[in-house]
C-alpha cells in the first residue's frame, strides 16, 4: 500500500489543473510535488469523475423538476374540472331553489 500524500486538497487541485492544462509533463509535476505519476492520474480521474457526476446530478434535478411541474399541472387541471362541475351544480341548485319558492 502506498503512503499518504502530504499535499493538501487545494494543492492537489492545483496540480490536477496544471496537468489538465498541460502546463508541464506529468513526470515533471510528479517530481516537483513528490508524488507518483500514477497518483497524479488517479487524482485527475477522480476530478473528472466528480465533474461528470455534478453535471449528471444537475440534469437529473432538472428532469425531476420538469416531471414535478407536469404532475402539478395535471393536478391543477383536474381541480379546475372539479371546480367547474361544482359551479354548474351550484347554479342548477340555485335555479331549482328559486323555482320552489
Amino acid at each position: 500500500m502506498g503512503r499518504k500524500s502530504r499535499l493538501t486538497d487545494a494543492e492537489k487541485l492545483e496540480v490536477v489543473l496544471m496537468l489538465l492544462r498541460k502546463q508541464e509533463p506529468a513526470a515533471a509535476l510528479a517530481r516537483r510535488y513528490g508524488v507518483s505519476e500514477q497518483s497524479l492520474y488517479r487524482w485527475r480521474d477522480a476530478f473528472l469523475e466528480g465533474g461528470k457526476t455534478a453535471l449528471t446530478q444537475d440534469r437529473q434535478a432538472r428532469n425531476g423538476e420538469a416531471q414535478r411541474t407536469v404532475e402539478l399541472e395535471k393536478q391543477l387541471a383536474e381541480r379546475d374540472c372539479v371546480i367547474g362541475e361544482l359551479t354548474i351544480a351550484n347554479r342548477v341548485l340555485k335555479k331549482a331553489s328559486h323555482g320552489l319558492r
